[in-house]
């Protein structure tokens, strides 16, 4: 039987995915992955490390699934980051990947020479710090030796089509999310590329996502054990966990909380947001558009208050929540902003800061913990309205990440958005997405539909409690109003 890779490239755990031709998942692994900070703000990863942690991944597989069976191989990536290549296509330093503060005063000149308003009509995104642009601009600045040696740029996982492959090239997904690409012309903007004094031949070479990188090679098969000659496919972690969630029909969205939060719809729709308030993504699926809303401190702002608050540093999240059904809707007044590391949808915004208030002595450490399940719900609410205000309907959301295991997050986020949800017995989107991508890639997509009704099955769907969405909905008009203020008291 023909089986499938899936590798996932995420922030901060690498994973490897194995499924049948029929789509039955034979074999997973993952692995921590370290993010570096040398100063404060930065954040970058090792290359070298990833691909070592890749190989390990592949080769434990094998006693899980024949690796001689796999027939092609689906990448899946985290975006906007940037890997610096020298003429020998090695990395020349380590990447510095999406939450990377540094280029503040680069995304500042930047919109100096190009308006937010022209960057997002050209590239269907804001600008923002992490993104490969001001990243690459930042090192003409301050590393600008290595930078008039650099002979190419890529996003994270071209990197590691690049050691599968021994071919670097990007595809419209990933390219996307770096702050210069047309997304109408599917290509890299000259204009924004000119305007910012770079060269464009430090760009990769855009392929379709459905066109492989290239195939496998021979020091690859050896070092991993997957046969030589198989393809190697790829696309963003978000086009990828929309494919592993099912979403290919009009309507369908999906919300994850992670460190991030990433709130996804599907649709056939090319949508300009006047204000540049979205993302604009590419399905892997010809034809269709993803616009997402994307919160920054979503599962971080639980992580936070529960290590660097209450300094519980190895107690079980499940033991650390236990006892937030005791509090009521609302939290007794407390509101949370969840704007620790700034926020993109819809202020964009990386100097914002978060918040409590309403504090009061009747209130103890639940009551914290509920408020930022909370606010981190209105930070999606917030990015709902944005998409709705953008023309683009909901008609369902599948929740995805380790936040929407708890059921109690689940509720407040079902009633705090007034719209049905549930689960499905997919956990790792991304990578079973990339190896399902990988299958229909070399078969063609016109079976993807019954695959995925035979493959993803919904679970705990629930429907909102009209009382509880009438409370939260007057909760979330004071919430706004404490967004707005902190957005516009820290530019």
């Amino acid at each position: 039987m023909a089986l499938y890779l899936g590798l996932d490239l995420g922030t901060s755990v690498l994973k490897a995915t194995i499924i049948n031709e029929e789509g039955k998942i034979i074999g997973a692994s993952a692995k921590e992955i370290h993010i570096h900070s040398p100063k404060s703000g930065w954040a970058e990863e090792s290359p070298a490390a990833w691909w070592e942690t890749f190989q390990d991944l592949i080769r434990g597989l094998k006693n899980a699934a024949p690796l001689k069976q796999i027939k092609a191989v689906g990448l899946s990536g985290q975006m906007h980051g940037i890997v610096c290549y020298d003429k020998n296509l090695k990395p020349m330093r380590p990447a510095i990947i999406w939450p990377d503060k540094r280029s503040t005063t680069q995304v500042e000149k930047i919109l100096k020479k190009l308006p937010s308003s022209k960057i997002y009509a050209i590239t269907g995104n804001p600008i923002f710090t992490g993104f490969m642009l001001p990243s690459l601009l930042w090192l003409k600045e301050n590393e600008n030796k290595l930078y008039k040696s650099l002979e190419r740029v890529s996003s994270p996982k071209d990197f590691i089509a690049l050691k599968l492959t021994d071919n670097l090239s990007c595809e419209p997904s990933d390219a996307l999310a770096t702050g210069c690409f047309n997304y109408i012309k599917n290509t890299w903007s000259d204009k924004i590329i000119k305007s910012m004094g770079l060269n464009k031949d430090l760009f990769p070479k855009i392929i379709p996502t459905s066109k492989p990188y290239g195939t496998i090679t021979a020091a690859t098969s050896k070092s991993t054990g997957l046969p030589a000659g198989i393809p190697v496919f790829g696309g963003s972690d978000q086009s990828m966990a929309a494919m592993g969630s099912g979403l290919i029909s009009e309507g369908s969205s999906l919300l994850a909380i992670s460190t991030g939060g990433q709130f996804l719809a599907v649709t056939k729709k090319t949508i300009i947001d006047p204000k540049g308030r979205l993302h604009t993504l590419k399905h892997a699926i010809d034809g269709l558009n993803i616009y997402m809303a994307a919160t920054l401190a979503a599962g971080l702002s639980l992580k936070w208050f529960k290590t660097s608050i209450m300094q519980q540093l190895d107690s079980a999240y499940d033991t650390f929540i236990d006892g937030i059904d005791g509090i009521p809707i609302g939290s007794d007044g407390l509101i949370y902003l969840p704007f620790l590391a700034g926020e993109r949808t819809p202020y964009f915004n990386s100097h914002l800061k978060g918040a409590f208030i309403g504090q009061s002595l009747n209130q103890n450490r639940l009551h914290f913990i509920r408020a930022i399940m909370e606010g981190v719900a209105f930070s999606f609410r917030d990015g709902l309205d944005t998409l709705k205000d953008s023309g683009i309907e909901i008609k369902n959301i599948t929740l995805s990440g380790g936040g929407t295991k708890n059921a109690t997050w689940r509720r407040i986020i079902t009633d705090v958005l007034n719209i049905p949800t549930q689960m499905i017995n997919i956990n790792d989107h991304s990578p079973f997405g990339a190896a399902a991508y990988a299958k229909f890639a070399v078969e063609g997509f016109r079976g993807l539909p019954a695959f995925y009704k035979k493959n993803i099955i919904p679970g705990h769907k629930l429907r909102p409690i009209p009382k509880n969405v009438a409370a939260y909905a007057k909760i979330y008009k004071q919430y706004k109003k404490h967004a707005e203020y902190l957005n516009n008291t820290f530019k």
